[in-house]
């Protein structure tokens, strides 16, 4: 045992988890661990699998007797025996979520502790008049008040309300029966009276004065009693008048000095008012949060109130959402050359909705709407009769068109169509705030808080360092602050600083989702765990990856244990302990092949690793790079997000690369603009591209795809073989075998969606799933069918040995072999080993794979398909995942595609990748603001020479390393 009560290292003996050939691990606590080697090895399964499993399995042991309950149901790892092991954390890409809700902030609880911060030390500053709005006592306003030069004159009093039914006579009645004798009426003060009646008749409200007193030190007890009265009388409110003749009275605008300071702070200005020909100054008190001057009451200021996905504080409009979807008539009109009777309507194209454009056409002539020009040339009162009809000819234009499809949308179909026609605008309610204006009106240093989560990560930093707060908020906000500022700052150093923090996390890439959920685990300030993280540096940038590797150390420095699953040559060289497995993928790995340090690994026989870090295996010779003979597509005047109207021009018929550090701009330039720009003119179902002026050369490609990180499916019931379509002729092959045929079995036996052979316990799933309440929800093996997704009957019928349930459980290198001479099922199979994707299961559930995966299936699915024609491919980052030995796989394939006529644009920053490329656009320099720009083009040489390139570097000293070792 350790000092610290436990093993001194994490024991594993005879696991078996997935491809484990019984594998005997010892790993040290409180060390730096990588897991590397093939894709398919068996990392993931040692890592995550199993580590990480039982380490959360024990610590659940310690949970309530309810969560208890499920652990028997929830299968343990394959193991003999594991000991030593601590309480786990994963931080998984497939972990983020994908809810609009779900932030950058809400993920690292930077939110949270916002809201407690604003709740705490926040002042509320009236929306409307821009003063603020504070609680009195009678005490806070008697010491306001005796800060007066001593012999001030004061009068005190409050605000009467008549009521509805009270006549005025009966008014003055009931305040002079109070003991009131005075008013403030039309500039004077009038004594309480019958005779006062007439001039009240039209009245709702008067000031009436409780006292007259004179402010000095030794007259505080009746200064005090007054208020008090003034207070309870006006429920609530009270009003001070002060003789405007005395030096000092600007003292009444009580604000800390520091907070003065700040330019955005503003200022209570009393009002100013004569009375008996005399100047007073009016300050008004009141005990609750209420503006007096503009009548607004505001709720007490707690987090609740300034929490979006709190019904207390969600703008009502788009109940948090902070923006609401409408008509997009850009989408309606996609091509305003077009006239209305060539179709420049595009949902009233449809056979189901003709009878809409056949009524606007015989409408046209008596309304004189041209039917044969362009739609862009029609003028206004044109359009307002096509959106919003003729109602007396029944015809209720586009606005009643799609008000009767809403209606409708409880049908899929109608909600499918609706879908296609409407975008997302920011809420007119609340900006885009997504918070009511009362919780807006809570402001720390002149900002609210969606003005500080509306802020770049390194600006809010910034923002909260410079912060000048008061003494009294400094005492109780302060942690509060430090919180906050270490949470942000983990953010920046993982590489994320760029990013909003209002950012929903369903728009950052792979890489950058997994930052983010490791700032949360570094925020947590534990010891003692064991942190299993799955390839941090996805969608890192070279120059980006030292900030990581520290912030990585730093949670070992806390005493944890972290165990990476990790292709990164920097990060794999950081580690103090590295695990390779191997020597293949699938049944061709599975075992340690290696365990030891870095610098022993580099000489290890049989590391494949070791062997492309110590250079001794490079990949092929390119050779030289195509040339761009097919043409260009030029993007001009790119304006999204941080783009500075950008105009650059992609080459097609290659493979082309673009580069940048992280938040460059890089996806913003392909995934948001270029690619649905390239969709749009090909009529192709795409998002709304970012802003641009134009796009040209589109005609020169037949067909666009993207292949992104996005999940296959998010149920076991999603799984390769069925993606890539293999599984019907698979399935024909077992309907046509003696025993099928016999039980009059077709081919729908053998499909785990049909009602025909499928388990009826998980409903063909093969797992059941788990509400887990707080945590995450758990999948179990159905104790039926113990995974195999079948009935028993159908599981009796076997082909060449093997039943459905069976061949499901082959890795696609086995199912190749099984399946020999059987060209339908082989040709569906081939395009998975072509993307390196022969170790997965044919029947792995999608839930399981990681980014990478689920894009080089999609990939795979596309090349299965055997589409014609020249087509762009754009991909986001698609090495995710990928060991070198899978890479040069790859990058065979793209030269595949590429040999066909196709073009490949690849966001990646793989330098493998780089170097492979025909042609790299670099852009950047820097992240948010001070990128968005184009700083380098060409092929992998120029932008190797390029001083201006952040990657040139970078990518030179790979060349150069690469030609050192070509030459030994």
């Amino acid at each position: 045992m350790d000092a610290h009560g436990s093993p001194p290292m994490i024991r594993l003996r005879g696991v078996a988890v997935h491809n484990l050939k019984q594998v005997d691990l010892d790993l040290p606590h409180r060390r730096l661990i990588a897991f590397c080697g093939v894709s398919g090895s068996g990392k993931t399964s040692l890592a995550l699998d199993t580590l990480y499993t039982e380490g959360q399995r024990r610590y659940v042991e310690s949970f309530s007797t309810y969560t208890r309950q499920f652990l028997e149901q929830l299968d343990k790892p394959a193991a003999e025996s594991i000991e030593g092991i601590p309480p786990s954390i994963a931080v998984a890409r497939k972990n983020v979520s994908r809810s609009s809700r779900a932030t950058v902030g809400s993920s690292t609880q930077v939110n949270e502790h916002l809201q407690l911060l604003f709740a705490r030390i926040g002042e509320v500053i009236c929306y409307e008049c821009g003063e603020r709005v504070e609680r009195d006592s009678a005490e806070s306003a008697a010491d306001e008040l005796l800060r007066l030069p001593s012999g001030t004159r004061v009068m005190l009093g409050f605000v009467s309300q008549r009521g509805k039914e009270r006549h005025a006579e009966e008014w003055l009645g009931d305040l002079a029966a109070l003991g009131y004798r005075r008013c403030v009426l039309a500039e004077k003060t009038e004594e309480i009276r019958p005779e006062l009646a007439p001039r009240l008749a039209e009245l709702k409200e008067i000031e009436v004065v409780v006292d007259r007193v004179t402010a000095q030190p030794d007259g505080s007890t009746r200064l005090r009693d007054s208020l008090e009265s003034s207070l309870e009388a006006g429920r609530g409110a009270a009003v001070a008048w002060v003789e405007a003749s005395a030096e000092g009275v600007g003292s009444l605008l009580r604000l800390d000095d520091a907070i003065a300071q700040e330019p955005r702070q503003p200022q209570k200005t009393p009002d100013s008012v004569q009375l008996d020909d005399r100047a007073w100054t009016v300050r008004r008190f009141s005990n609750r949060l209420r503006c007096e001057r503009c009548g607004i009451q505001y709720p007490d200021v707690e987090p609740q109130l300034l929490n979006y996905n709190n019904p207390l504080g969600a703008c009502k409009a788009c109940e948090g959402f902070g923006n609401i979807i409408d008509v997009d008539m850009q989408r309606v009109v996609p091509d305003a050359e077009k006239s209305l009777r060539d179709g420049a309507i595009a949902p009233w194209n449809t056979p189901a909705y003709a009878h809409e454009l056949e009524e606007l056409l015989a409408l046209a002539p008596k309304y004189g709407i041209p039917i044969d020009v362009p739609f862009r040339d029609l003028n206004e009162e044109h359009l307002r009769l096509i959106r919003e009809g003729v109602p007396e000819k029944k015809f209720g234009g586009l606005t009643g068109f799609f008000n009767w499809l809403e209606r409708r949308k409880y049908k899929m179909h109608i909600r499918v169509f609706l879908s296609r026609w409407r975008s997302y605008y920011p809420c007119p309610a609340c900006g885009g705030a997504r918070l009511k204006p009362e919780a807006l009106a809570v402001r720390i240093g002149g900002w609210n808080i969606a003005e500080v989560m509306a802020m770049r990560v390194s600006e809010a930093l910034a923002w909260l360092r410079g912060l000048m707060l008061s003494d009294w908020q400094r005492s109780v906000g302060q942690l509060l602050v430090d919180q906050v500022t270490a949470r942000l700052n983990y953010l920046e150093r993982v590489g994320v600083g760029h990013l909003a923090v209002e950012r929903s996390l369903r728009t950052l890439s792979g890489g950058e989702a997994q930052r983010v959920a490791l700032t949360a685990a570094l925020g947590s300030n534990l010891t003692g765990i064991l942190y299993v993280l799955d390839e941090p540096s996805a969608g890192l940038h070279p120059a980006d990856l030292p900030r990581l590797v520290e912030a990585v150390r730093g949670l070992c420095g806390r005493g944890n244990t972290v165990a990476l699953v990790e292709h990164e040559p920097s990060l794999i060289q950081a580690a103090e302990h590295v695990v390779e497995m191997g020597p293949g993928a699938g049944e061709f790995g599975g075992k340690v092949i290696f365990q030891g340090s870095p610098a022993e690994m580099l000489e290890h026989p049989e590391s494949r690793t070791g062997e492309w870090l110590a250079g001794r295996r490079i990949g092929a010779d390119r050779g030289s790079r195509r040339p761009a003979t097919h043409g260009w597509l030029k993007l001009v005047g790119a304006r999204g997000n941080n783009l500075q109207n950008v105009s650059v021009e992609f080459p097609l018929g290659l493979l082309c690369v673009v580069t940048g550090v992280s938040g460059a701009g890089k996806s913003t330039l392909v995934q948001q603009t270029l690619f649905p720009a390239v969709a749009q003119k090909l009529r192709i179902e795409a998002e709304k591209p970012a802003e641009f002026d134009d796009l040209i050369g589109a005609g020169q490609v037949e067909d666009a795809l993207r292949v992104d990180q996005s999940p296959i499916g998010r149920t076991p019931r999603s799984n390769p073989v069925t993606y890539v379509k293999a599984f019907d002729p698979i399935r024909l092959l077992f309907a046509e075998t003696t025993e099928a045929k016999a039980r009059s079995f077709k081919a729908g036996h053998f499909s785990f969606n049909a009602e025909e052979g499928r388990c009826e316990a998980c409903q063909g799933d093969g797992y059941k799933k788990i509400d887990m309440r707080f945590m995450a929800d758990v999948y179990m093996k159905c104790p039926e069918c113990h995974g195999a997704r079948y009935r028993r009957e159908v599981l009796e019928v076997k082909y060449r040995g093997l039943s459905i349930a069976d061949v499901l459980n082959l890795s696609v290198r086995e199912a190749f072999n099984f399946f020999r001479g059987h060209k339908k099922v082989l040709a569906r199979l081939k395009c998975l080993i072509d993307v390196g994707l022969d170790y997965l299961r044919l029947g792995q559930p999608a839930n399981t794979l990681s980014g990478g995966e689920s894009q080089r299936l999609k990939l795979a699915n596309y090349v299965s398909a055997a589409r014609r024609g020249r087509t762009l491919f754009v991909l986001d980052e698609p090495t995710t995942g990928l060991h070198f030995s899978d890479v040069m796989q790859l990058i065979e394939c793209f030269d595949s595609l590429v040999a066909m006529g196709h073009s490949l644009i690849v966001v990646e920053h793989n330098l493998q990748m780089m170097r492979a490329a025909d042609y790299i656009i670099d852009v950047g320099p820097g992240p948010a603001e001070m990128g968005g720009r184009v700083v380098a083009v060409g092929t992998p040489e120029e932008v190797a020479r390029n001083p201006d390139s952040i990657t040139g570097p970078f990518l030179a000293e790979e060349l150069a390393r690469v030609a050192t070792e070509a030459d030994d």
